[in-house]
C-alpha cells in the first residue's frame, strides 16, 4: 500500500494521525512516515490497512470507527472485526 493510499484511508476516517494510529494499533511515527513516503506498511500493517480499505467500500465510514473503537487499539482484534465486517457482505 502506498503512502497517499495510508492518507487516503486516515482522510476518510476524518482522523489526525494520532487517532488513527491509536484506533489501529499503530504508533504515530509508522502512520506518518507511511504518509511521508519515509517507509511502507509491510505484513500485518499491510493486510490490516488492506482490510480496512474493503471495509470502507461497503460500510461508512462512522460505522467502521465505531465498530472499531471496541478493538482498544490491539491490531489483531481490529483484523478479527475487519474481517467480520467483510463477512456480512458476503465476502469469503
Amino acid at each position: 500500500m502506498r503512502a497517499p493510499s495510508v492518507k487516503m484511508l486516515r482522510s476518510k476516517l476524518g482522523m489526525t494521525q494520532q487517532a488513527f494510529a491509536s484506533l489501529l494499533g499503530f504508533s504515530f511515527v509508522s502512520v506518518n512516515k507511511w504518509e511521508n513516503g519515509g517507509s511502507t506498511p509491510t505484513g500485518l500493517s499491510a493486510v490490516l490497512l488492506s482490510l480496512l480499505e474493503s471495509a470502507l467500500r461497503v460500510h461508512a465510514a462512522s460505522h467502521v470507527v465505531q465498530t472499531l473503537r471496541s478493538a482498544g487499539g490491539d491490531p489483531l482484534t481490529v483484523v478479527r472485526i475487519l474481517t467480520d465486517l467483510e463477512r456480512k457482505h458476503g465476502h469469503p
